[in-house]
């Protein structure tokens, strides 16, 4: 089962109180494939969706909607109002009117209602993505009038959603973690909340010790990298009879790097006999650097 089939899961099993019962079906509907006198109907790939649907609109309405099946490889479900009288019952009941463009935001008797009508409606046509991979959640509204009010009422719940062009309606997204836990705060998926924060803490935690990992490495090559350039330069200055001539302190830390050759900067300061820090060897060893680079030339 997929992210998405999960989460979508857990919605269908929410129960619902009484006041948010018509804002929960409204939403399924109106988010649906169609939704007006002449037809409503939802299509989907899940049938435990067209199942939710067809209970949503029974116990709201006590009407039974119908579902088909289609498709060899990929199934499809459609759940289907077929009556005419029961789409013009349905319509007339919530006062819908003809105007199925529109959102009738009167259905939202509560604060809680307006939760369950977002609900149905990402159960009709909204999309999740696997945290794992990807923070991503969508709602496909066929028509342009309803997606901008939906945009409009979650700007209203302090929610934004970017959207983009999506035949004759818009897409809603985003790719913000913290507003796609909102969202599903609002739905009342909290328990895929949780799995969201999780996966976001132990992204952080790979993620710092991938970065502690690279600094590690990226340390490990330069203290390599310097080994070598010193070695170089006090292999050279022996070969040339320059090394004993160094002053005193010089000699003291060309020796120190011949007996260990890769040691750190931090660990030769322990071996050392007479007290030394780190930033006081590194000078010594960019003196030896700057004399063998001016008896070279």
């Amino acid at each position: 089962m997929s992210f998405c089939s999960e989460v979508k899961s857990e919605l269908l099993n929410l129960r619902l109180s009484g006041c948010c019962l018509s804002a929960y079906s409204y939403g399924f509907m109106l988010f649906g494939r169609s939704f007006s006198i002449k037809r409503i109907a939802l299509q989907t790939a899940s049938e435990d969706v067209a199942k939710g649907y067809c209970n949503a609109i029974f116990t709201s309405y006590r009407i039974k909607p119908q579902i088909t099946k289609g498709g060899s490889k990929r199934p499809t479900f459609v759940a289907e109002v077929t009556s005419e009288a029961d789409r013009l019952k349905i319509l007339a009941e919530n006062d819908f009117g003809m105007n199925t463009e529109l959102i009738d935001d009167t259905i939202f008797v509560r604060e809680c209602c307006f939760g369950a009508f977002v609900r149905g409606a990402f159960l009709a046509c909204g999309n999740i993505n696997d945290p794992e991979k990807e923070y991503r959640l969508e709602f496909n509204v066929k028509l342009e009038t309803i997606a901008l009010e939906l945009q409009a009422l979650f700007l209203g719940v302090g929610i934004s959603l970017k959207s983009t062009k999506l035949g004759k309606g818009l897409k809603l997204y985003t790719k913000d973690s913290a507003v796609i836990e909102d969202l599903l705060t609002l739905m009342g998926a909290s328990k895929h909340t949780l799995t969201i924060m999780d996966t976001k803490i132990m992204k952080s935690v790979k993620n710092n010790i991938n970065r502690a990992r690279n600094c590690d490495s990226a340390n490990i090559s330069k203290t390599v990298e310097a080994s070598i350039k010193q070695r170089t330069a006090i292999e050279f200055l022996e070969r040339a009879d320059r090394l004993e001539s160094l002053p005193i302190e010089l000699l003291e830390a060309a020796n120190l790097r011949k007996a260990n050759p890769d040691a750190t900067l931090k660990e030769l300061c322990r071996l050392s006999t007479t007290p030394l820090t780190v930033s006081g060897l590194n000078h010594r060893f960019a003196k030896i650097i700057e004399i063998y680079e001016e008896i070279k030339k």
